[in-house]
């Protein structure tokens, strides 16, 4: 009778032993485990709870007998080493001590613990200090686990942003090996920068992926880095590169870094890089300004010279004129012409001089005198003023703005020393003709001075040049290079944590490029699942062909085609060990993820864990639970589990089915009494309340109840049943229901009945068949002594008879003697005398063969045998036979020497009697001990026999070839000394083949 989950392992019926009362009443847990063992017959795969007394049920809120095994409840017992100190206490077989501070799986505590093994199980023995005041040493363990856990926490916070990090990263990076610099790996900033989708380079080598890229030196620069092991740091690097269908100029920023494995080999080389093209384009612009601006400086000083030309002309027509006045002043007629005319050509070279001036793209004005008044501007000139420059106007009038500025007092210092100034990007506030405010401004002026002809100064010559927005861009490109800079230092530093963390997590991670899902990087974690293989550049159906064939490339296939994300849960994938060929199963939760390169998908990340041990532990408690449930359905005894005061039916197995009368799926579900109308009334409804009410179980033996499955005359019949019915508690000790569990006992009954009443008839019987057998024995006795006398007085006259041949011989003429027919007379009645007297000697033995009568003693067989052997010995001789002894599995055995050496006899003549005379003679002796038994047997290729003549083999006197002489006593004689002994003897045999005799006696 099977216990309820939480009632004690003995029947309730049998009397407890002291063993379980200690059990029950016992303030310290104690659990019995069973070792659940690998097929290496050593390896402790988990454990399976057999029992656990009521302290241990209350300690780990668990019945006496989970269904689940040790790990499934308790996975973190591995890691925390509870599971290991377990299986090295019953390994060792000797009590075993720990404590240990328990905060998982629903528990917390610090337990002590004592294990011992006890033949296949292991006791355990435990207690927690949760009750009592944790000492110093137990809280400061506890503060230690909790810091613990929160590594752990903060360690899968991580893991989970490992995956946003690796898509989000605004770094471009690709991982390039081989002469030829196949791309292991590039993310989609950098197939982006080469302008193809990943798909297309990744697993390739990089001019084939980027043919643009031929010529341009990178492959070379990338296996120099290999080979010297030395980095390389390009900086604005130009590249022409495919964009929008053209290629175009690009400028990078990059480092080419060797990445080295554990060997310190060089793996390959890594390439962060960093698209510079707009800044390097900024830049470019800027110079372009500054070339504009240094050609108008040339063609300022080109302005200056033909000025300065234009003032050594004038002043050397000056000194000419002056000279001709002076020469010529009796010639006033002539010299007033030529003054005319030399007047008339200055002024030509006047406007000449002001309209090149008027061309030039720079600010140019004249200023006279200390006062810096204005003699002529330009229009650009015009134009910096806010148009408000003037002939005759000072510089101060026509520019308030710059009276604090300095530039007034810049004017004065060139008037006074006659030195010209230059200044360069030099801030001014001007005010802006179109806004009406004041702009800050950055101008590049020089004052020059202009002499006279007697090299006094005469006034200034300002030439602006407006660099307002060369400055401006100058500024903001030294910013965006700064930006820049802080930028690659900030994605360096990330690049570089984001690959430490990827070269240490525990996470398997590889990223697949292209629609043929070429491996561009994996973890080493990802490198462990597949040993000794080389798959950098490789795809996924060259180097794991058994992910082909277990449909993980499918997958693949899929997640690139539609770019959605595929989870898979527990999923099995069997690796090949490439050393040993054997074959390993493991379980993975994984995902598969498109990543994208302008909107297309280019590849796909692999990240995945290891669940192996999980999976494991989850099929061993299904596969238990399909057992249990098997047991269940297929157990011989009835079994119910009614719920609620109701009894609603929840279970019932194919055994109480049979009982019932119905089949469990039509009650299932419906209230007992409902289901079962007929039971009402019977008692069972007072009996199972006060089931429920008390929480006591109940014992049924015999009970008759009427069921509506068997009817005679349209009445049910009176079944009989032996049922427990066990309350099932809660997680309060609360009854929430009962278990019924029984047996139908009606055939015993009722044949228990049918005894009873035969008991009196078979007394009758059997005091008849007492007295017949005594009759029977006095007649045996009596049959005995006549033979026995019959076969005596029979001796005499046989001998008579003898005699009287005898003389009758000796009283015959010689010539009768010589008569043919008289003498085959005599000779036929020699034989028939003969036959006689050997038939009274067998009779007389037969009479002897009484049960009990011979006395057992201990026989030496091989002495036995070969004593038999040698009296046969002519008969073998004659018939050429061989004869194989095999005793020694029974050396000696207790039995009457006597008998043991009239069955070796008759069998082993019997064997050379009947041989075949086509072929020798072979014969086998053997005996052994089987379990009591001692089977002796002997073996012949002799002449064989029918199946009509084996039923007729053990008769008296019964002779089935009369070709050799014997009486047909002989196996009779065996026969009869074997059953006397309490043994049996077949014999099987096949015509022309042979025949085996199988002699069993008890040992």
């Amino acid at each position: 009778m099977p216990s309820s989950p939480d009632s004690p392992t003995l029947p309730i019926s049998e009397p407890e032993s002291l063993l379980d009362v200690l059990l029950n009443v016992s303030l310290t847990g104690v659990i019995l485990f069973r070792p659940i063992i690998a097929a290496d017959g050593e390896t402790i795969l988990d454990l399976a709870y057999v029992h656990l007394n009521p302290a241990a049920q209350q300690l780990l809120q668990q019945p006496a007998q989970p269904a689940e095994t040790f790990l499934t409840l308790y996975p973190n017992a591995q890691p925390v080493g509870v599971f290991a100190f377990y299986c090295a206490a019953f390994r060792s077989g000797r009590v075993e001590r720990h404590q240990v501070l328990y905060q998982h799986d629903g528990l917390d505590g610090y337990f002590h613990l004592v294990a011992q093994r006890h033949g296949e199980l292991l006791v355990v023995s435990f207690t927690d200090t949760n009750e009592h005041p944790r000492t110093a040493v137990e809280e400061a363990l506890r503060i230690s686990q909790a810091h613990e856990q929160e590594a752990y926490a903060a360690l899968e916070k991580e893991r989970n942003l490992l995956q946003a990090v690796l898509t989000q990263s605004p770094v471009a990076i690709g991982l390039f090996q081989g002469d030829d610099c196949t791309v292991v790996a590039a993310n989609d900033q950098l197939c982006a920068m080469w302008g193809y989708a990943p798909a297309e380079v990744v697993g390739r080598p990089l001019l084939e992926g980027v043919p643009e890229l031929r010529g341009q030196g990178f492959t070379e620069l990338m296996r120099e880095v290999a080979a010297t092991r030395t980095p390389f740091v390009g900086t604005e690097e130009p590249a022409d590169l495919l964009h929008h269908g053209r290629v175009e100029k690009h400028y990078f920023n990059f480092v080419y870094q060797p990445i080295y494995g554990p060997d310190a080999r060089v793996l390959g080389v890594i390439d962060i890089a960093i698209n510079v093209t707009e800044q390097v384009l900024a830049r470019q612009h800027v110079q372009a300004l500054n070339e504009e601006l240094r050609a108008s400086n040339e063609e300022y000083l080109a302005t200056n010279m033909a000025l300065d030309q234009a003032q050594q002309e004038l002043q050397f027509l000056n000194e000419e004129l002056e000279a001709r006045v002076n020469q010529r002043t009796q010639e006033a007629q002539a010299a007033l012409r030529e003054t005319e005319y030399q007047r008339e050509r200055l002024q030509v070279q006047q406007r000449l001089l002001q309209q090149i001036l008027g061309q030039v793209p720079a600010a140019i004005a004249t200023l006279n005198g200390p006062e810096h008044r204005y003699s002529f501007f330009n229009d650009q000139y015009q134009q910096l003023s806010a148009h408000r420059t003037q002939l005759g106007h000072t510089v101060a009038e026509t520019f308030p703005e710059v009276l604090t500025q300095g530039f007034i007092e810049l004017l004065d210092e060139v008037y006074a020393t006659g030195r010209p100034f230059i200044g360069t990007e030099m801030p001014a506030l001007l005010l802006n003709a179109t806004t009406s405010q004041e702009e800050q401004c950055y101008v590049d002026f020089i004052y020059q001075p202009l002499f006279d002809s007697k090299q006094q100064i005469q006034g200034i010559l300002a030439f602006v040049l407006d660099v307002t927005e060369r400055v401006l861009a100058h500024r903001q490109v030294d910013a965006l290079q700064a930006e820049m800079l802080a930028v690659a230092q900030r994605q360096a530093r990330e690049r570089e944590n984001l690959y430490q963390v990827f070269e240490q997590t525990p996470a398997v991670i590889c990223l697949l490029r292209g629609a043929e899902h070429r491996f561009e990087y994996f973890n080493p974690a990802y490198q462990k699942l597949f040993p000794g293989r080389s798959m950098r550049g490789r795809t996924v159906a060259e180097t794991q062909p058994e992910a082909v064939a277990q449909g993980f490339v499918e997958l693949l296939d899929q997640v690139y085609q539609t770019g959605e994300t595929f989870f898979g849960h527990a999923v099995p994938l069997t690796i090949e060990d490439v050393e040993t060929q054997e074959l390993q199963t493991i379980y993975l939760n994984f995902t598969y993820q498109a990543y994208r390169e302008e909107d297309q998908v280019v590849g796909i990340s692999v990240f995945a864990y290891d669940v192996t041990n999980q999976v494991l532990a989850r099929q061993q408690r299904d596969a238990q639970q399909a057992e249990l449930q098997r047991i269940f359905e297929q157990a011989p005894v009835a079994i119910a589990i009614l719920r609620g005061s109701e009894l609603r039916v929840e279970l019932a197995n194919t055994a109480v089915g049979a009982i019932w009368g119905r089949l469990p799926a039509q009650v299932v579900g419906q209230l007992y009494f409902e289901a079962m109308p007929e039971t009402a009334g019977q008692g069972f409804e007072e009996i199972l309340a006060e089931v429920l009410r008390t929480g006591e179980p109940y014992f049924i033996t015999e009970a008759p109840v009427q069921l509506a499955r068997q009817q005679l005359d349209g009445q049910p019949l009176t079944s009989y049943v032996n049922f427990v019915f066990q309350p099932l508690y809660n997680a309060q000790r609360q009854a929430t229901g009962l278990v019924a569990v029984g047996i139908e006992v009606t055939e015993q009954v009722l044949a228990r009945q049918q005894v009873l009443a035969l008991n009196s008839e078979l007394q009758t019987a059997n005091k008849t068949l007492g007295q017949t057998n005594q009759r029977l024995a006095r007649i045996n006795t009596d049959l005995d002594t006549f033979v026995y006398t019959a076969s005596h007085d029979l001796k005499a006259p046989i001998a008579n008879l003898e005699g009287l041949l005898l003389a009758l011989r000796e009283q015959l003429p010689p010539e009768a003697l010589q008569a043919s027919l008289v003498q085959r007379l005599l000779d036929m009645m020699d034989d028939a005398v003969r036959r006689f007297q050997q038939t009274l000697a067998h009779l007389t033995d037969v009479s002897q063969l009484q049960p009990n009568e011979a006395t057992a003693e201990l026989v030496e067989l091989p002495a036995l045998v070969e004593a038999v052997r040698l009296d046969l010995a002519p008969a073998l001789a004659a018939a050429n036979a061989t004869l194989t002894v095999d005793v020694a599995g029974c050396p000696a055995i207790h039995f009457s020497s006597k008998n043991l050496r009239s069955i070796f006899y008759n069998l082993l003549s019997n064997a050379i009697k009947y041989h075949a005379p086509d072929r020798p003679a072979t014969v086998h002796l053997t005996c052994h001990r089987a379990a009591d038994k001692v089977i002796m047997r002997v073996e012949d290729n002799g002449l064989g026999l029918t199946e009509a003549q084996q039923g007729q083999l053990f008769r008296m006197f019964r002779r089935l070839h009369t070709h050799v002489p014997g009486s047909g006593v002989g196996l009779y004689m065996v026969k009869k000394i074997v059953e006397n002994a309490g043994g049996t003897i077949t014999v099987k045999s096949q015509p022309n083949v042979g025949t085996t005799f199988t002699i069993s006696l008890p040992d």
